[in-house]
Order: structure tokens, then C-alpha cells, then sequence
């Protein structure tokens, strides 16, 4: 009983801590210092555009950019039981991603984004397309999270 009793205390604690704390996520758009005028998406239309949702124009800013973005996925099986079936999947998300400042057209960076994950092969077929869209949406919003604070950096 006492056991339980601290860890209740122990959480409460914590809890307490992180809302006092002030933080608050890099990709919210009053921490953003550019603004995003038009996106250009060639390769995988849905994947550029799942990138794409992380940015915004905002009103009056001061650096509008214009992102090309290619994105490109890769899907393969990286573990094979005895009998040939799948048994883990490996996803690989590429994004060339080209950012151009307007109105004045000078590059701000061109840079290639790659990162991989992987997941365990379900016996429902519906549960294994699920994990590899959280696995996607995770890798994309980690690459925004990438853009950004490299962006952020550039225009500091």
C-alpha cells in the first residue's frame, strides 16, 4: 500500500514539475521564423504533403521561402521466416528538400533527408499497414522537427 501510495506522489510530483516548467514545442508557429509561401512536391505526393503539413504561411513575416520537396519511401522485408512469409519490415523515407527565398530566389539550403524504421509483420494485414503509417508519420515528423531548427538556426 505504501508502495503505491509514493508512486501516486512520485507522479503527481512530476506532473507538477512539467507544467510549471514552460516548455512548450520548437514546431509551434511562434517559434518558427519563416513562413512558407508555396511547396513544390514531386516524387511521392503524399508523403510530400505529410511534410508539408508541418509548415505555414504566417502573416508579415519577414522570411517567406518556397520548399521543393521530393519525397520517396521504400518498403522492404528485412526478416523472412523459415517458410518465406514476412516476418519485419523495414521503411526508409527520402526527402530532397530545396528551400528558395522569396521574392529574391537565392538558395537557402538543398539538402537530402533519409531516415529509416521498422516494424514486425502482423497476422492481420490491417494492423500491419497501421504500424507502418505511425512509423511514417513518426520519421516525417522528426525530419520537420530537422527542417525547422535548421531553418530556425539559418534565420536566427
Amino acid at each position: 500500500m505504501l508502495n503505491k501510495s509514493l508512486k501516486i506522489l512520485l507522479f503527481l510530483s512530476i506532473f507538477i514539475l512539467q507544467q510549471g516548467c514552460g516548455y512548450q514545442t520548437l514546431l509551434t508557429e511562434n517559434y518558427q521564423k519563416f513562413s512558407v509561401k508555396s511547396f513544390n512536391i514531386d516524387g511521392n505526393k503524399k508523403l510530400g504533403q505529410a511534410l508539408s503539413n508541418y509548415f505555414n504561411e504566417i502573416d508579415n513575416a519577414e522570411n517567406n521561402l518556397i520548399f521543393n520537396i521530393k519525397g520517396e519511401k521504400q518498403k522492404e522485408i528485412s526478416n523472412r521466416s523459415s517458410a518465406g512469409t514476412p516476418l519485419e519490415y523495414k521503411i526508409t523515407l527520402d526527402f530532397n528538400l530545396k528551400i528558395i527565398s522569396y521574392p529574391d530566389n537565392n538558395e537557402v539550403f538543398d539538402q537530402n533527408f533519409s531516415q529509416s524504421g521498422s516494424f514486425k509483420a502482423s497476422k492481420l494485414h490491417i494492423d500491419s499497414i497501421n504500424q507502418e503509417k505511425k512509423i511514417v508519420d513518426n520519421i516525417v515528423k522528426n525530419i520537420a522537427g530537422q527542417v525547422t531548427n535548421r531553418l530556425n538556426l539559418i534565420y536566427k
